[in-house]
């Protein structure tokens, strides 16, 4: 049998006061959502305004290099306007010698290898013009660990490059003088008389030395048009073998050149050594002293 139905009556004032709770909570809810809302809309904005008013080139990149999105300092860095931009990728106007190294390291960071890189390298403006830049590439990736996109970072140190540059090519100028006053020093040339040239010879002479000296004598003959070129060994501290070969070059090429060579200052120490030697100086004519040289020379002028 049917159990008779009973009912049990509530009362409009419970039911109210839980329709009224409900629409509380539901308000409350609304409020945190568009408080959310609020505060993501500014992060947003403040975000575009970072990335279009930052004064370095901004970019997001796709895994085939192509722009997602870039700001106009990018544009203004590269020479392009926004639409001629998007039709480039960043490969594309990379220098091709940079090329390989920075697709090597993008390589490793869609890998998940690295996860960032910074670099420098060259890109070649709309114009033809280069542009040295410092990149700061971050990689971007899905909550699977694939690689999404690329954000990076670019700063144009064009200035501070040439700077350098020119620093560098300062400090080599400034070097290459120096070895040219140490060359002069070491392979002094002194004209005495008219076509006549002395070269006294002073410490060690090694095979840099010797060539210096080859260079500086047969340039010298050229210049002043010399008949008669003096090598002093006084100041020679060894004689061998080495030094010898030198000398005897240096005499051949001057005869080539239509003047004579002679040899002075060769002390008995080195006496002996050319003889154990067995040097042949046979083209070079020998004097004892630089000022017996010297008077050769002028006496051979006046005939």
């Amino acid at each position: 049998m049917d159990r008779p139905f009973t009912h049990q009556p509530v009362s409009v004032e419970t039911n109210v006061d839980s329709l009224r709770q409900r629409l509380a909570d539901l308000k409350r809810q609304v409020d945190v959502q568009a408080e959310e809302i609020t505060r993501v809309r500014a992060d947003a904005l403040r975000y575009r305004r970072y990335f279009n008013l930052a004064q370095v080139g901004m970019a997001i990149t796709s895994p085939d290099t192509g722009w997602i999105e870039f700001n106009g300092r990018l544009c203004e860095q590269l020479g392009y306007a926004p639409d001629e931009l998007r039709t480039t990728t960043w490969v594309s106007l990379t220098h091709p010698e940079d090329v390989s190294l920075d697709m090597d390291l993008f390589a490793s960071l869609v890998k998940g290898e690295i996860q960032r890189y910074s670099l420098d390298k060259r890109f070649v403006r709309k114009n033809g013009s280069i542009m040295y830049g410092n990149i700061l590439l971050q990689g971007v990736y899905r909550d699977d660990g694939s690689f999404d996109h690329l954000f990076g970072f670019l700063h144009d140190i064009t200035e501070r490059w040439e700077g350098e540059r020119e620093r560098l090519a300062l400090k080599q100028e400034i070097i290459d003088a120096q070895k040219r006053a140490l060359r002069e020093l070491s392979t002094p040339l002194i004209p005495v008389a008219e076509h006549v040239l002395v070269m006294p010879l002073v410490g060690t002479i090694d095979n840099v030395r010797a060539q210096a000296v080859l260079e500086v004598l047969l340039d010298g003959v050229m210049r002043h048009n010399a008949r008669m070129t003096i090598l002093d060994v006084t100041g020679v501290e060894v004689v061998d073998m080495e030094v010898m070969n030198a000398l005897v070059q240096a005499a051949r090429a001057v005869n080539l050149l239509g003047a004579q060579a002679i040899l002075t200052g060769i002390q008995p120490r080195i006496a002996k050594t050319l003889v154990d030697l067995q040097a042949d100086l046979s083209t070079i004519m020998t004097l004892s002293t630089v000022r017996e040289g010297i008077s050769y020379a002028l006496g051979r002028q006046k005939t």
